[in-house]
């Protein structure tokens, strides 16, 4: 007696519904309508960051050195990720000579997210040490990690008291070298808006960028330093944003935009962000799409103020 054949086991056994990069397609009209605004959004979002492109590469550049301060009453807001997002963008974008200075007088971490193999040892007082016997831009790129990008890189020194020593003079004198070299001088602040060095640098910037989140307290603290920061040329941006928390991002960015702003540009929270700057691969356009319109939105707003 032969033993009784067993059947074979057919996918669509288990798949009984057709499958599009391993999602069911739904062939009702629910379904239907779905995939149609899938598409609307996508075309959408084509569109505006396809002006966004058209907008930054139709600015006209620059007449002289511009310097840009970064800064935030509180820590951990990602200022230093900001710094690095907009000098990347206007090397790429605007063509700029930029650099992209670590002002943070305590174990600044800017310098780090260059590529190992791209990072000097060098810092900013090891520049200001040599910089009278320093006449060229080559001679200059010794102290600086250039990124594949084009943006130039100027570390904090690894000894903080050696950084505490570097008053606002000091920094009065390399922005002032630096604008010999370079279009755009960025420089990445330690926490607060009040003290010397901070003052030094709101006072001699052409415009400032502001760094917040979206968590109630820091965004009050944050008004609360924009009030007393009183310059003409000032934008916001709300890092780290979580979309389950829409609602309370509106009513934020609707506080900030009743201030006498430039813009406010929200920057969405992006593990995939935070990984490439973390492994020092940073690509723009390998990011999602609503990451990289927020990338060039922040970008625009310092772009169009450059003077």
């Amino acid at each position: 007696m032969s033993a009784e054949r067993i059947g074979t086991l057919k996918r669509r056994e288990i798949y009984p519904s057709a499958l599009i990069d391993g999602q069911e397609v739904q062939d009702g009209t629910l379904g239907r309508l779905r995939r149609r605004l899938e598409r609307l959004l996508a075309s959408q979002g084509e569109r505006t960051e396809a002006e966004l492109e058209r907008q930054l590469r139709a600015q006209p550049g620059v007449t002289r050195a511009n310097t840009v301060a970064l800064i935030s009453p509180k820590g951990g807001v990602g200022k230093t990720t900001s710094t690095f997002l907009v000098g990347n963008l206007l090397a790429t974008h605007l063509k700029l000579r930029v650099v992209a200075v670590d002002a943070n007088p305590d174990f600044g971490t800017l310098g780090s997210l260059a590529r190992d193999d791209l990072r000097t040892e060098r810092s900013l007082a090891d520049l200001l040490a040599d910089a009278e016997r320093l006449k060229t831009a080559a001679e200059l790129r010794a102290y600086v990690s250039l990124l594949p990008t084009g943006l130039h890189v100027l570390a904090a020194p690894r000894d903080p008291e050696l950084t505490a020593r570097l008053g606002p003079d000091r920094y009065g004198e390399l922005v002032a070298f630096l604008s010999c070299f370079y279009d755009v001088v960025l420089l990445d602040l330690g926490t607060g808006v009040v003290g010397p060095l901070a003052r030094f640098a709101i006072e001699r910037a052409d415009q400032v960028d502001l760094v917040t989140t979206q968590e109630w307290i820091t965004s009050t603290v944050v008004l609360e330093a924009l009030s007393h920061l009183r310059h003409d040329h000032t934008t916001v941006a709300v890092n780290k944003c979580h979309q389950r928390a829409a609602s309370d991002l509106l009513a934020i960015e609707e506080r900030f935009r009743s201030e006498r702003l430039h813009r406010s540009i929200t920057i969405p929270y992006d593990e995939q962000l935070a990984a490439v700057l973390d492994t020092g691969t940073y690509q723009l356009e390998a990011l999602e799409r609503r990451t990289r319109v927020a990338v060039k939105r922040l970008g625009l707003a310092v772009g169009e103020q450059l003077a």
